[in-house]
């Protein structure tokens, strides 16, 4: 009976060590597991909060390249734009780049904050001196525009008379009456041709401001286009694509080249012509 009772509370003691056990590594896993919990949390917060800002930034950086290459097209056709930008005033290209390239100076990481301050004052000055320099140009290129409206009015013209003529012969008109319009048809050809002919003049006038203001321009634009690469390239490595910076440089140096090559034979042809 003794035995039984020894046996029995030393089984009893057993069994509460083994509990005790147990319930002091349980008490150490839930605590773990909380832990390893709140850190989850704290890392899906994060992760959250990366994603977002790295769905801004792809946004910011998007919008301000297609600006920033919408400006340089801007730039590079200013020597045919009329004077009042058909509605755009000189400055609202500059304006919509540096709003846009503003917002990538906010989300930015240093380099690329420090690259778009930098690109800011280049464009700035570039647009400057690009808008004095096509200056001379665009005076003669809004000739070419007066002209260009007075063709329509005058080949409307032609054509109206074109067909009273042959509403006149049609209708057995008198001679006189038929010869009369076609005078007056061979004065809107006069007018025609002279008006083409004075639009030529022009043309001839401002090719060689033209040829100048590009070349001035390929010299200005240069800082610019490798400012702009290296801008680009770290943005890329902020949104986790290969930067690239120097084959990107390579290629911009190569695509210059070609520019070139193509514009010097254009005014071969256009001084042989």
């Amino acid at each position: 009976m003794v035995g039984a009772l020894i046996a029995g509370l030393i089984s009893y003691i057993g069994v509460r060590a083994a509990n005790g056990g147990s319930l002091a590594r349980l008490h150490v896993q839930h605590e773990n597991d909380r832990q390893e919990a709140a850190l989850l949390r704290v890392h899906d917060a994060k992760q959250k909060e990366e994603d977002r800002k790295a769905a801004i930034r792809r946004q910011v950086y998007i919008d301000a390249v297609e600006e920033a290459h919408a400006f340089l097209a801007t730039i590079g056709g200013l020597t045919v734009r009329p004077l009042d930008f058909s509605g755009v005033s000189d400055v609202e290209p500059l304006q919509k780049f540096l709003k846009a390239n503003a917002k990538v100076w906010l989300v930015a990481e240093s380099d690329a904050a420090l690259l778009s301050r930098e690109l800011t004052g280049q464009i700035a000055e570039l647009y400057t001196k690009a808008l004095a320099s096509a200056h001379p140009s665009r005076v003669e290129f809004q000739k070419i525009l007066d002209i260009n409206a007075r063709l329509v009015s005058a080949e409307a013209e032609e054509h109206r008379i074109d067909i009273k003529i042959a509403e006149l012969k049609e209708a057995k008109a008198e001679l006189s009456v038929q010869a009369a319009a076609t005078e007056s048809w061979k004065s809107a050809i006069e007018w025609i041709s002279s008006l083409k002919a004075s639009r030529q003049h022009v043309l001839n006038v401002m090719t060689p401001g033209r040829v100048a203001h590009t070349q001035r321009l390929f010299e200005d634009m240069q800082t610019v286009q490798r400012t702009l690469v290296r801008l680009v390239s770290s943005l890329r490595k902020e949104i986790h694509l290969s930067p690239n910076e120097d084959e990107f440089l390579i290629q911009l140096d190569e695509m210059e080249k070609r520019a070139r090559k193509m514009f010097d034979r254009s005014v071969r042809v256009a001084e042989e012509a």
